[in-house]
């Protein structure tokens, strides 16, 4: 019997390898549909940003003028809370850790709080309904994108079986 030669090996390795691809194309889950808003709730959230937010990020959450720009003292103001702002890039989870436990500078631990934490004067249900205010003021297709991330950052946190 004659004895394979290397470039037989080679060959054999590279066919292996092709045969442990996948066969067919993978497709992605599609999100679910995009939840109709709560109008009780996104009023309930209007009263609390009145009550506790407007006085830094503005009556109509547009944020503080200039906003990206940081101040003399290397912070930022309040951003918006609407589409021109950042807000609709976080998870649903990420916006309320924010708002129950206050946002530092993450450039300057250590420096002054940058957002209070508001977790001992709002009640859970009162957090929910202020995100769910910000979502009313983002287009649909912000919203989508928000969803995206929350349902990631929601499996990302999940235990497999």
């Amino acid at each position: 019997m004659k004895k394979m030669g290397w470039k037989w090996y080679i060959v054999l390795w590279f066919g292996l390898a092709a045969c442990t691809g996948q066969t067919q194309a993978q497709v992605a889950t599609p999100l679910p549909p995009l939840p109709t808003l709560d109008l009780a709730l996104v009023q309930k959230g209007k009263e609390v940003y009145q009550a506790n937010c407007a006085t830094c990020h503005g009556s109509e959450a547009e944020g503080a003028q200039n906003w990206a720009t940081p101040r003399p003292d290397g912070l930022y103001p309040p951003a918006p809370h609407d589409d021109a702002g950042h807000t609709w890039h976080h998870s649903d989870h990420v916006l309320y850790e924010t708002i129950r436990d206050g946002m530092d500078d993450p450039l300057r631990p250590g420096s002054l709080l940058r957002m209070p934490a508001f977790g001992g004067k709002l009640s859970d249900i009162e957090i929910r309904a202020l995100i769910e205010y910000f979502k009313s003021l983002w287009t649909e297709e912000h919203r989508r994108w928000q969803l995206e991330q929350t349902l990631s950052d929601f499996a990302s946190t999940q235990t497999p079986p």
